[in-house]
C-alpha cells in the first residue's frame, strides 16, 4: 500500500516516481480482480467467446466496474489518488449506452473506461486461444 505522504516531496508537489510505481502496482492487481470478477459474471462464469457465445452486456460491464473498485481490499492497497486516476465506466461517455444491448468491442477512443479495456484484452485472449484450439 501507499501512502498519501508518499506521493509528495518536499516542496508539496507530487513525486512522480512513486506515482509511477502506484500506479504500475494498481494496475496489476486491478487486472487480476478484474479478470477473477469478470470470470463469475460473463457467460455464467464460463469464459468461452466463440461466435456463438452472446456477448456481454454493458450493464455486465457495469456491474463489474461497481465490483472490482468497491473492493476492499484494491481500496485498502492503493491510495485515492491513485484509484481516481482510472476511468470508470459511469464517468465514461458508455455510461449513456443501452445496458442491456451486447458490448460493441470495436470501440477504439482514448477515453474508453478500464473494465472495457482489460475486458476486451480478455475476450480478444479466450477467442484467440479457442481459434488456436480448433
Amino acid at each position: 500500500m501507499i501512502n498519501a505522504t508518499d506521493l509528495d516531496s518536499d516542496a508539496g508537489q507530487i513525486n512522480s516516481v512513486a506515482l509511477e510505481r502506484a500506479l504500475r502496482s494498481a494496475s496489476l492487481d486491478l487486472q487480476q480482480i478484474m479478470a477473477t470478477t469478470a470470470g463469475r459474471h460473463i457467460d455464467s462464469g464460463r469464459r468461452r467467446y466463440s461466435s456463438s457465445a452472446q456477448s456481454p452486456t454493458w450493464r455486465t460491464l457495469q456491474t463489474i466496474d461497481e465490483l472490482v473498485f468497491e473492493n476492499r481490499g484494491f481500496v485498502a492497497r492503493h491510495n485515492e489518488t491513485v484509484r481516481s486516476m482510472f476511468l470508470r465506466f459511469g464517468d465514461s461517455r458508455l455510461s449513456g449506452a443501452d445496458l442491456d444491448e451486447p458490448v460493441d468491442w470495436r470501440l477504439d477512443d482514448d477515453d474508453l473506461p478500464t473494465v472495457y479495456l482489460i475486458v476486451r484484452a480478455m475476450v480478444q485472449a479466450e477467442t484467440a486461444d479457442a481459434t488456436t484450439a480448433e
